[in-house]
């Protein structure tokens, strides 16, 4: 099992408090004042599958959540939404586990942007991703 950091909670932030699936599925996390493009959740029981594992889609979520910030970072007045999502499964999550997922643009064009994530539990990753998104007004 991974464990928090000594700082957490105090020193993240629920990283969308207004967004209603964010709310549910989560907790998701940012480092208050951290790099865009990394989200963070605390595994709890909620998190898991019946086999006691987190769920695969909770880490299809937390990689949109961290490949689509990182593919709208530094653009004001845009949305990045998911054109296309994927990911290979590498090791299994715990309850109890704080879960990092740390994406990076990789290229951003006049339409389109791509990002990579990595999604981890202490010294175990348990996915990468990427995805291509499209740049979008923010309406």
């Amino acid at each position: 099992m991974s464990t928090p950091p000594a700082d957490f909670p105090e020193a993240y932030e629920v990283s969308d408090p207004d967004d209603p699936h964010e709310t549910l599925t989560g907790l998701f996390y940012q480092r208050k004042g951290g790099p865009i493009g990394e989200v963070y959740l605390f595994a709890e029981r909620k998190h898991c599958n019946t086999g006691g594992l987190v769920h695969g889609g909770l880490l299809m979520t937390m990689a949109d959540l961290a490949l689509c910030a990182a593919c709208r970072d530094g653009l004001v007045g845009e949305r990045a939404i998911t054109v296309s999502l994927n990911a290979e499964f590498l090791a299994s999550g715990k309850e109890g586990d704080f879960i990092a997922a740390k994406a990076e643009l990789t290229r951003r064009g006049k339409t389109m942007a791509f990002a990579r994530c990595v999604i981890s539990a202490g010294d175990r990753d348990l996915m990468t991703a990427s995805a291509v998104t499209r740049r979008v007004p923010r309406v």
